[in-house]
């Protein structure tokens, strides 16, 4: 009978738990979302594993390239879905209906010119990462205008929280599509180009069904209704600082490309991708987590609670992760990516702590977004250090994982720092 007092203190404590992250970053729709991401995560992780293994060593690096390439370009895109989320939840305040049909028109003609620029330096690109080929970067072209509109209806729904379309979407989209047709096309002999082509066809589908979701918004409510419009300077905020986390994410192994021969790049690119499992978690809460921030511009306390919350879950998970992989790091290359990509297993540990590191200042720059504070481009400064070393300092993968982790700490602190200051005050 002694146990029974303990045993309804857990039970209070659990139950204390479950409801506050019902009403955290796990509610309004939240759970949905986070469930498809992890969805998402493990098909990617499966598409990475079977081109690998087809592709092999020296045409996978030109394959890390060309998706670090993507990374880059869904640097404007993703701030346009952060400055929609941001005017939407503006409107969702004031309990007004919008419409959202001129800036899905907008997105959809920038995306086009968009489309024309990176055809247009496809020679230059395709000679500086010695891909062989002018056609994966023509199909990288082509799904630029796709992901641009997608980002744009992506960002208005999630401003009102309605992450189940979402979820639905990005997971038969980006999840499965991309993993059974990048199997195929690959598999029939059609090699890094096929790779892409099944991104394109994935974020096709991604975008027909986000559109479906949201017709009320660019059709029904287009007569009478407040059109949605975006800041300049949120937007300008935004794609410069998710410019600077997502190069320093994919620096690295853009350089090593460049340095490294084919074999090794390959080897190194495989390794970083395995590595990335550690950010993954804060990757998909940044998203569940935003409108709850911008709702109280980062500095309430419900936006503080929601953001401790996220902090302490990629945390917890992030450096279990990467404490798994350190501690069997030539099974876990074995078993991703197969006994070819086996040299490079030495450095899965230090990429993997480097990765929970990022994954920290992910959640920091969507803080400083929400508080439209130009501390939010604190990643730049992780971006020139990793360049200036790299090129000092090259000789290995190990001296490069290295220099990530020792940068991916150092600008952890910096972008922390001040965000603690502003809680205190």
């Amino acid at each position: 009978m002694s146990d029974l007092p303990s045993e309804r203190n857990q039970g209070g404590i659990l139950t204390t738990l479950r409801t506050q992250l019902a009403s955290g970053i796990f509610g309004r729709g939240g759970l949905s979302f986070l469930v498809a991401f992890a969805g998402i995560s493990v098909s990617a992780f499966l598409y990475h594993l079977v081109v690998s293994r087809l592709l092999g060593p020296s045409h996978y690096g030109a394959m890390g390239a060309l998706l670090g390439i993507i990374s880059l370009l869904t640097v404007p895109i993703g701030a346009v879905q952060i400055a929609v989320t941001q005017a939407v939840v503006d409107e969702e305040t004031k309990n007004e209906r919008f419409s959202m049909i001129r800036v899905t028109r907008r997105a959809t003609l920038s995306g086009l010119v968009a489309m024309v620029v990176v055809a247009a330096v496809t020679p230059v690109v395709d000679s500086f990462l010695h891909i062989g080929s002018p056609v994966p970067m023509l199909l990288v072209a082509v799904w630029v205008p796709l992901a641009t509109v997608t980002a744009v209806v992506q960002g208005a729904l999630i401003g009102e929280y309605r992450f189940h379309p979402v979820a639905f979407a990005s997971f038969m989209g980006l999840g499965l599509t991309r993993l059974v047709l990048g199997t195929v096309l690959v598999k029939v002999g059609l090699g890094v180009s096929g790779a892409v082509a099944a991104t394109i066809f994935a974020q096709a589908f991604t975008m027909l069904s986000l559109l479906y979701s949201a017709r009320h918004e660019l059709f029904v409510h287009s007569r009478h209704a407040v059109t949605v419009r975006t800041k300049l300077r949120d937007t300008i905020l935004s794609i410069a600082a998710l410019a600077g986390y997502t190069t320093l994410i994919g620096i690295d192994t853009f350089l090593a490309n460049h340095f490294f021969v084919a074999t090794a790049a390959g080897n190194y690119a495989a390794v970083a991708v395995g590595a990335h499992i550690s950010f993954f978690v804060p990757a998909a809460l940044v998203t569940v987590v935003f409108p709850h921030l911008a709702d109280g511009h980062g500095a309430s306390e419900s936006s503080r609670r929601i953001f401790r919350q996220s902090l302490y879950v990629s945390l917890v998970l992030g450096l279990l992760a990467a404490a798994v992989m350190a501690l069997f790091p030539h099974l876990t290359v074995s078993v991703l990516f197969g006994s070819k990509y086996a040299n490079a297993a030495a450095i899965l540990g230090v990429l993997s702590f480097a990765s929970v590191a990022i994954g920290v200042v992910i959640l920091f720059v969507y803080l400083h977004l929400a508080r439209r504070s130009a501390w939010a481009l604190t990643p730049w400064i992780g971006v020139a250090l990793s360049v200036v070393l790299i090129v000092v300092d090259h000789r290995s993968m190990r001296s490069v994982a290295t220099i990530m982790l020792v940068v991916s700490v150092v600008t952890m602190a910096m972008i922390a720092l001040p965000a603690a200051r502003h809680s205190s005050d």
